[in-house]
């Protein structure tokens, strides 16, 4: 009477175990700093004391690196993300603490956009990608 029990709770357990974490837009909604995020994990946070930004418009690229410029992430879009909603394709770059990463062509929605400050919030759903950036004026 048991080993049934056992063996359904032993095979719960291992479903559960191999679940991968999902972020969601939502939750990639609240983040507030500029910021590099995948699968929920913070890639690289920009602060003021140890990071610096950069924007180029013509590019359409946003950049954070740290000030080593050891990690950093970079994004050029094939347009100006201008409106909420609006797809844009995009390239990214990014550091890991043992490699530099790239994925290029990624379809990115923008979910917010504010205009006091010049942050843009880019979505990818397919890898779970999220950037917080900064349109520098």
């Amino acid at each position: 009477m048991h080993k049934p029990i056992m063996a359904t709770v032993a095979a719960m357990g291992i479903i559960c175990g191999c679940e991968q974490h999902v972020f969601t837009v939502e939750q990639f909604n609240e983040t507030e700093s500029i910021s590099l995020s995948i699968k929920g994990a913070r890639i690289i946070e920009y602060k003021a004391e140890t990071h610096q930004m950069g924007f180029n418009l013509a590019e359409c690229e946003f950049r954070v690196h740290d000030d080593d410029m050891a990690n950093y992430f970079i994004i050029r879009c094939n347009e100006m993300p201008s409106t909420t909603g609006q797809k844009v394709t995009a390239d990214i770059e990014y550091t890991t603490p043992d490699d530099v990463k790239s994925r290029n062509g990624l379809e990115f929605e923008v979910t917010d956009i504010e205009d006091s400050s010049g942050k843009i919030w880019l979505w990818n759903q397919k890898y779970q990608i999220g950037a917080v950036v900064k349109a520098l004026q």
